[in-house]
C-alpha cells in the first residue's frame, strides 16, 4: 500500500507510530549533536552538512537550541504530538546523559503520550543503557548496527520500548544480501519494525557516491537509481516470511511531506497579520520597497485610498509588507506605477530571523501574468 505521504508498506500490518507522527509533521527532530564514532558500515554515505557533522551543536528542527526552553518553543510552534532523537550518534557515552536528560524533560512537561523515538548505530549499546532508556520513558528505538553489532538489539526487547530498525535500501547484491540477512535476524529476535529508507545522494556524501559509481536517478534532485526498485523487491520477498512492519521512505517523503506538514503547523502558529499560508506551509506576501522617509508617506496614501485596516501593514526599515492580494489589484499595479514604487511578491519559509529564507521574490506584476496564465 501507498500512504498519502508517498511511503509504502503492508496494509496488513501497518506503519511505525514514530513515522505516523512524522509523516504528520508533528514530530520535533531533535539533533543532539554531530558527535558519532564514524563507524565504516554507514560514515561513507553519512549525509549530514559540515556545519553540523562533528560539532557539538544540538538543533531542533533547523533552529540551534541551547536549553530545555528553548526545545520547548519549537515543541509549541509546530504543536508537536513527539520528538526523534538524532545526530551524530545519541547513545555515544559522552551524549547519554544528555539524550536521557531530554527524554525526561519532554515527558514531565508534555506528558506521557508525547511519543519519543531515538536513532542508533547500537554500537556501544548495552542491558544498562536499555533500561535507563527505558526509565527515561523512550518509546521506540531504531537502529542501524553494522553486522558485528547486530546482537545488540536483544538488550531492548521485552523493555516496553517499540524496538525495530531504519537503514537505507542500498543498490547491489552484497549490500541487499546483508540487508536480507539482518531482517531475518530482527524479526527472529522479536523486533517489531524495519523501515527502509531511500538511499541519498546529497551534497556531503555526493562525492563518495559517485566515486562508487551511485547515481542519481532521472527526474529526481537526490533519490539514488534503484535504491526504490530494490526495495520494493525486498519487501515482496520478506513479507511473507517475517512478522515485522516493513516500511519503505521515499526521499519525497521525508523531504517534501514531512517538512510541508511541518511548515503548515508552525506557519498556522506565528502567521502575521500581512502573511498567509500556501499549500506547502510558506508564508506568501506583497512587499513594497522605498527609502525609509518615504514609506511612512506611502503606507498613509495606500491606507487611505485602498481602505486596508492598519493592522494588515506593516514597515520594517525601508520596506512595506501588506497581503498579497491586495497587491495584485489593477488599482493598486497602476498605484505603484504612478509613484514610481518597486512591489514584490514573496514566498519564504516559516522561520523568522536568521533562519528565515526567501524561497521565490517576483514582482507584482509578473506575479499577476503568471497567476493568470498570461505570457
Amino acid at each position: 500500500m501507498e500512504s498519502k505521504g508517498n511511503t509504502f508498506y503492508i496494509k496488513s500490518r501497518n506503519i511505525p507510530k514514530g513515522c505516523h507522527l512524522c509523516l504528520k509533521g508533528a514530530k520535533v527532530v531533535l539533533f543532539l549533536n554531530g558527535n558519532c564514532q564514524n563507524p565504516n558500515h554507514c560514515s561513507w554515505y553519512c549525509p549530514i552538512s559540515e556545519e553540523r557533522k562533528g560539532k557539538d551543536k544540538t538543533f531542533a528542527d533547523e533552529i540551534q537550541v541551547f536549553s530545555h526552553e528553548d526545545l520547548l518553543i519549537e515543541i509549541n510552534k509546530i504543536e508537536a504530538k513527539g520528538m526523534s532523537i538524532t545526530g551524530g550518534e545519541p547513545l555515544l557515552e559522552s551524549n547519554l546523559e544528555k539524550t536521557l536528560d531530554y527524554i525526561k524533560y519532554v515527558k514531565k512537561i508534555k506528558g506521557k503520550k508525547f511519543h519519543v523515538h531515538l536513532y542508533t548505530n547500537g554500537i556501544n549499546f548495552n542491558e544498562n543503557i536499555a533500561k535507563q532508556l527505558a526509565e527515561a520513558g523512550l518509546d521506540e528505538i531504531r537502529f542501524h548496527p553494522p553486522k558485528n553489532k547486530w546482537e545488540h538489539i536483544k538488550f531492548a526487547i521485552n523493555k516496553g520500548i517499540s524496538v525495530g530498525a531504519e537503514v537505507p535500501v542500498i543498490p547491489g547484491y552484497d549490500y541487499n544480501k546483508n540487508l536480507e540477512d539482518f531482517i531475518l535476524y530482527i524479526d527472529k529476535i522479536g523486533a517489531q519494525f524495519v523501515n527502509l529508507n531511500e538511499f541519498e545522494m546529497c551534497y556531503p556524501n555526493s562525492q563518495y557516491l559517485k566515486e562508487r559509481g551511485f547515481k542519481i536517478k532521472k527526474d529526481t534532485i537526490a533519490s539514488v537509481e534503484n535504491s526504490k526498485e530494490e526495495a520494493m523487491k525486498l519487501i515482496k520477498k520478506l513479507a511473507p516470511k517475517t512478522s515485522l512492519k516493513i516500511h519503505f521512505c521515499t526521499i519525497r517523503a521525508k523531504d517534501y511531506y514531512q517538512l510541508k506538514n511541518r511548515y503548515l503547523r508552525r506557519a498556522k502558529t506565528i502567521k502575521l497579520p500581512h502573511e498567509e499560508i500556501t499549500e506547502e506551509g510558506l508564508f506568501i506576501y506583497a512587499q513594497i520597497e522605498s527609502s525609509e522617509d518615504h514609506l511612512t508617506i506611502v503606507k498613509e496614501l495606500i491606507l487611505s485610498t485602498f481602505k486596508i485596516p492598519k493592522e494588515l501593514i506593516t514597515i520594517e526599515k525601508n520596506k512595506i509588507k501588506l497581503p498579497y492580494y491586495i497587491a495584485l489589484s489593477d488599482k493598486f499595479i497602476k498605484f505603484l506605477e504612478d509613484n514610481q514604487l518597486e512591489g514584490f511578491i514573496e514566498e519564504i519559509i516559516p522561520l523568522r530571523g536568521k533562519y528565515g529564507q526567501i524561497t521565490e521574490r517576483t514582482p507584482i506584476k509578473i506575479f499577476k501574468q503568471e497567476m493568470s496564465g498570461v505570457k
